[in-house]
């Protein structure tokens, strides 16, 4: 079974080269589409959706805000299962530091200023393969993450019910863990590599156990 990926803000298929899953399925990354102007993340989420073959069945799994375009097209396509990384699922979860941000101020700002210094960036996602990850956000491209950062601010879910298996790191620094799902101990927001192990024995034992209703 194919499980389409997204990745985290900006990110790419590269977050997923260290993932070790079942043989039985097959992670396929979902390229991110350029955004439309002022578009909401619900449109954007219908637009990537019908990039996904759906003719057979499948899986979603996505990672930080790909987590977050994962629940919206989820709801869209009717995936057999969800996996969450290092994600969120309620706007109340969005950070203090984005959601008190006037919409305004968000768009005003040149968008090579979205570029983290290289000592931020090493605080906040906690990585320890720091080569990997300066050079996924040399890579990014600004106005995408500028428009991410606004859409997930006016993040309105409908419809959007507590879904999907999540796997949460206890330190992570962007976004706090949520309630549910696994925690991670040692687990920062870049864990998709940097613990890789840990992460596909977790995603591994869930879909041992998705295996065993079906």
């Amino acid at each position: 079974m194919k499980i389409y990926c997204f990745s985290g803000l900006g990110a790419d298929k590269r977050v997923f080269s260290f993932l070790k899953l079942n043989p039985s399925y097959e992670l396929v990354p979902v390229d991110w589409i350029k955004p439309l102007e002022n578009e909401v993340l619900e449109d954007y989420s219908v637009r990537i959706s019908e990039t996904i073959q759906t003719k057979h069945a499948f899986g979603i799994l996505g990672v930080s805000f790909g987590g977050v375009v994962a629940q919206e097209v989820s709801k869209i396509i009717k995936p057999k299962f969800t996996l969450l990384i290092s994600s969120i699922n309620s706007p109340s979860q969005i950070p203090f530091s984005l959601k008190f941000i006037p919409n305004f101020m968000i768009r005003v700002i040149p968008a090579s200023l979205f570029k983290l210094p290289d000592w931020i960036a090493n605080y906040m996602f906690g990585a320890q393969n720091k080569k990997l990850l300066h050079q996924i956000l040399l890579d990014t491209d600004p106005y995408f993450v500028k428009w991410a950062l606004l859409a997930l601010k006016n993040w309105k879910p409908i419809g959007l019910k507590s879904s999907g298996f999540f796997i949460s790191g206890l330190k992570d620094r962007i976004l706090k863990p949520t309630h549910e799902g696994v925690k991670i101990q040692n687990g920062g927001h870049f864990m998709v590599v940097d613990l890789a192990n840990e992460v596909s024995e977790e995603i591994n034992f869930f879909l041992n156990k998705y295996r065993s209703y079906i």
